[in-house]
């Protein structure tokens, strides 16, 4: 007899069974190791997009602010980040990548606007500066009517002489530097430089128009 004990071999029941744990444990280690470095890669990914996000804020930021100056408005207000509502790390990424979306279709609709004359902005620079010299030579003409409508003289039948120079230098001067000072002030674009006033257009409606309106009007009443 031999001095060493006697060690039997495992059957092959117990082999097969010790191999498909063996191969299960190495299943779920794999397994494991790939969560891990997809853990890892959405990490860093989700790190890069809060840097990027991070970069277009402070970016939009100096713009509204920059925009606001241009426009003469006040400096936009920033406040600090609240804590946000969402768990999802993605989704609360994807929710701000949207808001900062909105605030710059937003920042360039003001932009627009302001590169765009507050009055009659769908007209023409011509068209718009005509019709607001028209406007105020209208004015100054039915001003230049009313004096000689209520004036002693008209009673009388004669021409009240002392208001002709009011109707043909007086009232078209008011009416032009009313219809410049209108074009000045709600007739300009914001940004993007300053549009033409039609100097010349708005003399000729006033300087010309006025007093051919003033000489038919003498004219129709038999003066």
């Amino acid at each position: 007899m031999s001095d060493h004990p006697f060690t039997p071999m495992p059957r092959d029941g117990g082999w097969a069974a010790y191999t498909e744990q063996s191969r299960r444990l190495a299943a779920l280690l794999g397994d494991e190791r790939a969560r891990m470095e997809q853990t890892a890669a959405a990490s860093r990914s989700g790190r890069a997009a809060v840097d990027h996000l991070t970069h277009r804020l402070t970016a939009q930021r100096h713009h509204l602010v920059a925009l606001a100056a241009t426009l003469r408005l006040p400096e936009p207000h920033v406040g600090a980040i609240a804590p946000s509502p969402v768990a999802d790390p993605a989704d609360a990424l994807r929710r701000a990548g949207t808001a900062a979306d909105a605030a710059d279709a937003a920042a360039e609709a003001a932009h627009r606007r302001a590169a765009q004359p507050p009055l009659l902005p769908s007209l023409t620079p011509l068209a718009r500066n005509a019709l607001v010299y028209t406007a105020v030579a209208a004015v100054g003409t039915c001003a230049s009517l009313l004096m000689f409508a209520v004036s002693p003289d008209t009673e009388f039948g004669r021409i009240p002489w002392q208001l002709v120079p009011w109707s043909l230098c007086g009232l078209p001067a008011l009416a032009f530097f009313a219809g410049y000072l209108t074009i000045s002030l709600v007739g300009q674009p914001r940004i993007g430089g300053g549009g033409t006033r039609s100097a010349r257009v708005g003399g000729v409606i006033c300087f010309v128009g006025m007093p051919i309106l003033w000489f038919i009007f003498i004219a129709a009443t038999g003066g």
